[in-house]
């Protein structure tokens, strides 16, 4: 049984008439309901209106996560290989959190304890990336049998805040200058 919670949505950024971000988000709680460790993965993916290069833009991403011990005998999240959390721009990772080896155990029965959480910030997106593309959030991750763990994640790329300075310096010095006869 999988409790779905997940949300993408795109924001317009209101600083130029071609600039704009894009941002991915999920909330997903994971029950393992087998008797052996099980690995997930699960992919968020939400499309962005636009074609830009990825000079000047900057990327952002966090996660998060509580894991449960349902059947009183402990319990563990754990990378399977590749990080718990991967960022993508058209199915290409440009970021990831929580690398290879990430361990997470409970030490007691009928516990639930929140994992440390983790972000990037102001990153700028790789050359030859298109910031405005399919962005997405890739979670791949063993879960202990009889287990749950609920994962939170966003991931967004935005112009730089330089860039969009200039934008709007740009934009405001034509403003309110008259023409003299």
């Amino acid at each position: 049984m999988v409790s779905i919670n997940s949300v993408a949505a795109v924001a317009a950024l209101g600083i130029g008439a071609s600039a704009s971000a894009g941002i991915v988000t999920v909330s997903q709680t994971f029950y393992n309901a087998s008797f052996a460790a099980r690995t997930f993965e699960y992919v968020q993916l939400m499309p962005t209106a636009g074609s830009s290069s990825g000079t000047n833009w900057v990327m952002n991403g966090s996660v998060s996560a509580t894991l449960s011990d349902l059947n009183g005998n402990g319990g563990f999240f754990s990378s399977a290989g590749l990080p718990v959390y991967r960022a993508t721009i058209d199915d290409v990772t440009v970021a990831s959190l929580w690398t290879e080896p990430f361990n997470f155990a409970l030490t007691g029965p009928y516990l639930s304890e929140s994992v440390t959480p983790a972000s990037f910030s102001n990153i700028p997106v790789p050359l030859g990336s298109n910031p405005e593309g399919v962005l997405g959030i890739v979670l791949r991750f063993t879960l202990s049998a009889g287990d749950a763990v609920t994962i939170s994640g966003t991931f967004e790329t935005i112009p730089a805040p330089g860039v969009a300075s200039l934008l709007v310096i740009a934009a405001g010095s034509g403003f309110g200058r008259r023409r003299r006869s």
